[in-house]
């Protein structure tokens, strides 16, 4: 068996127009909930997901630093293995959960019950 066949087949990921509107909505919405998050902390609320309450309670801010860095990873790992077409599709299903939560947050912040 050659060396050659042990190393995973590399190939360049070009960043397409969609991608990169998407990362974009993305790199904002992680940045605003993030903010959104560290402003309900101090301001006494609870974390609303069960892994990042978690990452909180052991690790303090870290945590949520932690967690939000994993998760880029694992993002960043998924858009970099999948074709155009599925790549664009999980990022876009990123994007979509992360503006839904700092909506919620934001809401949440405000005093507006969401439904």
């Amino acid at each position: 068996m050659s060396e050659e066949s042990l190393l995973p087949v590399r190939r360049e990921r070009e960043m397409t127009r969609t991608h990169s509107v998407l990362w974009s909505a993305i790199l904002v919405a992680t940045v605003l909930d993030v903010l959104t998050t560290m402003v309900g902390l101090e301001r006494g609320l609870r974390e609303g997901n069960a892994v990042v309450a978690a990452a909180i309670d052991a690790l303090g801010l870290p945590g949520l630093w932690l967690v939000k860095f994993a998760a880029m990873v694992w993002l960043v790992g998924g858009w970099a293995l999948l074709s155009d077409r599925d790549a664009a599709i999980f990022l876009a299903l990123f994007a979509v959960v992360t503006v839904a939560t700092v909506v919620a947050n934001t809401a949440t912040l405000l005093g507006v019950a969401l439904q």
